[in-house]
């Protein structure tokens, strides 16, 4: 986990993206904290913690994707905030 996988997960838990339906865009995840990054950085992070089990993708938003936090990413994060 890095500092970028901490924030995105951190952002998805704060704005409550928990289920398919409250689930949010990488647009609506990048606009919140200035990442300094492209959208394209922060779908590749998404697309690792999806693999890993820590997100999921959500209803589509028009043709964007959309993820929430899977309760192995709260436990995920939870743990490294110790």
């Amino acid at each position: 986990m890095n500092r970028l996988g901490f924030i995105i997960l951190s952002i998805l838990r704060k704005e409550e993206a928990i289920n398919k339906l409250s689930s949010m865009t990488v647009h609506e995840i990048a606009s919140l904290e200035n990442f300094g990054m492209k959208e394209n950085t922060i779908f590749k992070k998404l697309k690792d913690f999806e693999k890993s089990g820590y997100i999921c993708r959500g209803l589509k938003e028009g043709r964007a994707d959309t993820f929430y936090i899977t309760p192995e990413g709260i436990e995920c994060l939870e743990r490294e905030r110790l």
